[in-house]
């Protein structure tokens, strides 16, 4: 008999837990951890704001004079320009707010 996956998942999120919790001891995982981490919240930030708006990809396109495809490459986390972003805040008539955080415990 086969599990299904969230048994499976259940079964061994400790081992996961456990080896992220190593992986985080090393300074290189942990910065790229954290750079990553940044670039996807600013992602479903955007995704979040569109959708909100009640707009596809291609309306806000329209609206803000950004490719699509810029878009997508944000809202699956890639980097971009501030001032793409704000061209995107203005169109989903949003403020662009700009936070620099103090590190937390990751």
């Amino acid at each position: 008999m086969t599990k299904d996956l969230h048994e499976f998942t259940i079964e061994h999120s400790g081992d996961l837990d456990a080896y992220f919790a190593e992986m985080m001891k090393d300074s290189s995982f942990r910065q790229t951890y954290a750079e990553e981490k940044n670039k996807m919240a600013s992602a479903l930030a955007l995704l979040e704001a569109r959708e909100e708006a009640g707009l596809t990809q291609a309306k806000l396109a329209e609206k803000s004079g950004v490719p699509k495809t810029t878009i997508v490459r944000i809202e699956n986390g890639s980097n971009t320009t501030i001032e793409t972003l704000t061209k995107l805040a203005n169109a989903l008539g949003r403020p662009l707010t700009l936070r620099i955080d103090p590190m937390s415990a990751l």
